[in-house]
């Protein structure tokens, strides 16, 4: 048995997959002490991990301190919460034993914390991975997108704050890889090997491709008020970037004469009265229970995020995307590259173009379902991702520490 250090205060997207692993490390033995947004605390209440919270606000504000409109000022926008995270961990944890530490690979400072910790460090990747290689010509490609002052603006920016948190804390942060990114000694990605970007590139001895973190789902009796004698088509933009009553109020009035059920989930900041009339073969709530939904599901009409995808794929529900913002246009564009769906825009699809987009995809079902078959066969492993994410962390353990310490 080891003691474990998770840090992880992102958004639901970073913390989802987690729940399941740190779940199965506790059933196996582990202790673990997790730090999430205080957001998140009761959704991680059951994991038989020892909660402990980090300040959304304060870390939101240090975060958005850029705007954030291109990936530079979200680099600079992470090195500011260094001073919300960084310093409060240290502090709480200072007479505290850990025998290695779980981060997140993009907010948790988890590189930083690693160095002042000595400690050995799995990332936890909920997106596409990447490699300081994969990451650079990213980069550089984005140099040709953004305004050359404002880039420079940036660096200098980035300068100033590297050189702060490198004073501040007695650590190295050799480039914006490491802030957006935060390796481990092992990367822990829940993407299929199938769906990952360029994966035959990536070591194997560094990045471990586990595929989708997902328990199975409890029945809620939320699909005993689905019409499920025909298709049924689930439509959701996250709960993030889902505040678009336009993009609603489009599938209301294009899909109202089809014959299927329709599932819209609109989160907790949208209100019905934002939308025009609701058709009766639609069912519109704050709330959907997803991955028990998705079992029924014949078409995802999806924002494209990873979490979502990954469980649509699982499920082998063809997907419609309408990426909002973060890494959904990537994620969008490996759907249609694989042939597992389609996307479009939300700002410009008309509900003539939403209808016909919709009943070609509901023809050509079986045609999605096979290659969404194909991205599975590419996993060597017939575990689920949060049995295989815990045998490599276990392994990873036991290989770098001794047996005196666990």
């Amino acid at each position: 048995m080891a003691k474990i250090l998770f840090v992880n205060p992102g958004s639901a997207g970073h913390v989802n997959p987690t729940i399941a692993v740190v779940k199965e490390l506790v059933k196996r033995g582990e202790e673990v002490v997790y730090y999430a947004s205080d957001l998140y605390k009761d959704k991680l209440s059951e994991t038989g991990a020892e909660i402990r919270t980090l300040p959304t606000e304060a870390m939101m504000s240090a975060f958005t301190h850029h705007e954030n409109h291109h990936l530079f000022n979200v680099i600079n926008g992470l090195l500011r919460t260094v001073d919300i995270i960084v310093p409060r961990i240290l502090r709480e944890t200072k007479n505290e034993h850990f025998d290695y530490m779980i981060h997140d690979s993009m907010f948790s400072c988890g590189y930083i914390l690693a160095q002042k910790l000595n400690l050995p460090s799995v990332s936890s990747v909920s997106s596409f991975a990447h490699t300081k290689s994969t990451f650079d010509t990213f980069i550089n490609h984005l140099t040709s997108t953004v305004n050359a002052e404002e880039i420079q603006q940036a660096d200098e920016t980035f300068e100033v704050l590297k050189n702060h948190v490198e004073s501040t804390y007695n650590v190295i942060v050799p480039s914006r890889f490491e802030v957006m990114n935060n390796p481990g000694n092992i990367n822990i990605a829940y993407v299929m090997k199938g769906f990952q970007i360029n994966y035959d590139t990536f070591d194997p001895n560094d990045y471990k491709f586990v595929g989708p973190s997902v328990l199975k789902p409890n029945v809620s009796g939320f699909m005993d008020q689905i019409d499920t004698t025909r298709p049924v088509i689930y439509i959701s933009l996250g709960t993030v970037f889902n505040q678009n009553a336009t993009f609603f109020n489009h599938c209301f009035k294009a899909l109202a004469d089809i014959d299927a059920s329709f599932v819209v989930s609109i989160g907790y900041r949208n209100q019905l009265e934002d939308f025009d009339m609701i058709p009766s073969n639609f069912t519109v709530a704050q709330y959907v229970p997803q991955t028990e939904l998705l079992q029924h599901t014949a078409l995802f009409l999806t924002h494209a995020g990873m979490n979502s995808t990954n469980e649509a794929m699982l499920m082998d529900v063809p997907m419609l995307a309408f990426p909002q913002s973060a890494d959904q246009p990537v994620v969008a564009q490996q759907i249609e590259k694989l042939n597992i769906g389609r996307q479009l825009n939300t700002e410009d699809i008309t509900p003539e173009q939403l209808k016909q987009t919709v009943l070609d995809m509901l023809a050509a079902l079986p045609y999605y379902q096979q290659n969404i078959k194909k991205v599975k066969s590419v996993q060597s492993s017939d575990k689920t991702g949060y049995q295989l994410a815990v045998d490599h962390i276990l392994n990873f353990r036991d290989q770098h520490l001794t047996q005196s310490n666990i």
